[in-house]
């Protein structure tokens, strides 16, 4: 019987301080390279540079649309757009609007692989970023 290859890679977390190291931990423990950044801007930067397998990013960082605006600019970057983006938010909880990347509207404005109300398990939002990196290494 053939055991499958462990998913594994490079992910930028781009999130606030006081998150980082627990999502930090949990994607190490997990088998996974993590860099981090606390602003889209330099979260950007480094996509830039180090190319990374996956990148996940809060919605609201140094402005309330960060996230948003990072999506589009990853996408519409030629060298940064197959890079999966994973996109996390309470705002749905905070504020009852809903994001659905089902939707037509959705899709076009939010630039985004996927997007994950907060709070989140960290064994979920493992689960989540191995999904798509195994998506994408069989594709």
């Amino acid at each position: 019987m053939h055991t499958p290859e462990p998913i594994s890679g490079n992910i930028l977390i781009i999130d606030k301080d006081e998150r980082l190291p627990r999502e930090k931990a949990a994607l190490e423990e997990a088998g996974f390279t993590v860099i981090t950044a606390t602003t889209a801007a330099d979260g950007l930067a480094l996509a830039r540079d180090r190319h990374p397998d996956l990148v996940i990013s809060d919605v609201m960082l140094e402005k309330p649309d960060a996230g948003f605006v990072l999506g589009h600019r990853m996408k519409h970057d030629p060298a940064l757009s197959r890079i999966p983006l994973v996109l996390l938010s309470s705002v749905s909880r905070e504020l009852g609007v809903v994001f659905d990347l089902n939707s037509p509207e959705g899709r076009q404005w939010i630039k985004a692989d996927l997007y994950l109300d907060r709070p989140i398990p960290l064994e979920r939002l493992v689960g989540k970023v191995r999904g798509l990196l195994q998506h994408r290494q069989s594709a």
